[in-house]
């Protein structure tokens, strides 16, 4: 039975990838798509969402566009968060940014639904059995806060949270913070209190997730939309991150962050995992938004509350991200 999916997404590169890997799974029943602002503005996430599900033909699954900004930094505008969100186009070279404003996919005809995605994901969960629905968000976890804090009995309703964001020594974008995190620390801190199963997608583990541009070339030649998609975000992120001074952008590959979430749902043997205390540093310092675990905590200190990744198994990820375009192609030419 496949297993029924809501992706929660700030599409991006990575996103994209991880959204045509989801959408294309036999394994995987993707129910709906939030959206949120974050690697890019909202609107951007939104319209990058959609040209990827018409390009993965899936016009059956609604996309619900949520929340521009973080539930609390940006009320201090002094702040980096404040200061930098929403990105706005043409701000920044789009030849060397990580994540483009606009993916090199056709416009689409396709539109988002009415409904918000916080409305979206309080009145589904509502409406579905009991832990019947995983949330996958690869972005801020803006809209998932906002619904718990709008109707908390969602977390008795959800059957587990697999995300991508946090680190413990990993630190591309801050001193101590993984951007997801970093966007809107707040909001994570909401969902690890909220008792619901929750696995943490770590950089510590996405490292790992590297391809290069030897696996992008054979993704290409699956011959697919999709595939060809895949294809060329893995080298543009291989090019964007050589411009950026990155070694793993030249030698070891691509990191392909988000993708390695939707991947331990299928293959959650990819990761190595421990049970931790993970909570988030809120104090608006250098350490704003870092994820601070506790591995060593007895019933008299914080219990565990999160499955974290330390590592992943890069040839299981490539293996599923290859097989599981390469199917999605045959299926689609069918």
């Amino acid at each position: 039975m496949n297993e029924k999916i809501i992706l929660d997404v700030d599409t991006g590169t990575d996103d994209a990838i991880a959204l045509c890997a989801a959408l294309l799974s036999k394994d995987l029943d993707v129910l709906g798509i939030c959206t949120v602002g974050g690697n890019v503005e909202l609107k951007n996430t939104t319209d990058n969402t959609l040209r990827v599900v018409t390009c993965c033909r899936r016009s059956d699954v609604p996309v619900h566009a949520g929340a521009p900004l973080p539930m609390v930094s940006t009320l201090q505008p002094w702040i980096a968060q404040a200061k930098s969100l929403p990105r706005k186009e043409g701000q920044r070279s789009q030849e060397t940014a990580i994540h483009v404003d606009h993916l090199p996919l056709p416009e689409t005809a396709l539109k988002a639904q009415d409904t918000c995605a916080c409305v979206y994901l309080i009145e589904t969960l509502k409406k579905a059995e009991d832990h019947s629905i995983t949330l996958v968000p690869t972005g801020p976890m803006t809209n998932i806060a906002l619904a718990l804090r709008a109707d908390p009995s969602i977390a008795d309703k959800t059957k587990r949270i697999i995300m991508m964001g946090g680190t413990r020594s990993v630190y591309p974008d801050t001193q101590a913070a993984e951007f997801n995190v970093w966007c809107d620390p707040e909001a994570l801190e909401i969902v690890l209190q909220s008792g619901i199963d929750l696995t943490m997608v770590s950089l510590d583990a996405t490292s790992h997730a590297c391809l290069n541009a030897r696996q992008a070339q054979q993704i290409r030649e699956i011959h697919s939309a999709p595939a060809e998609l895949c294809a060329a975000l893995i080298e543009h992120r291989l090019h964007a991150s050589a411009a950026h001074g990155d070694t793993k952008g030249t030698g070891v590959g691509a990191a392909l962050h988000d993708a390695l979430a939707v991947c331990a749902l299928v293959h959650p043997e990819v990761l190595k995992i421990e049970d931790v205390s993970c909570h988030v540093d809120l104090g608006h310092g250098f350490a704003y938004g870092e994820t601070v675990l506790g591995r060593n905590y007895t019933e008299e200190k914080m219990a565990a509350n999160c499955h974290y990744a330390f590592s992943a198994d890069s040839s299981i990820f490539f293996h599923w991200l290859y097989s599981t375009l390469k199917e999605g192609s045959v299926k689609q030419a069918a």
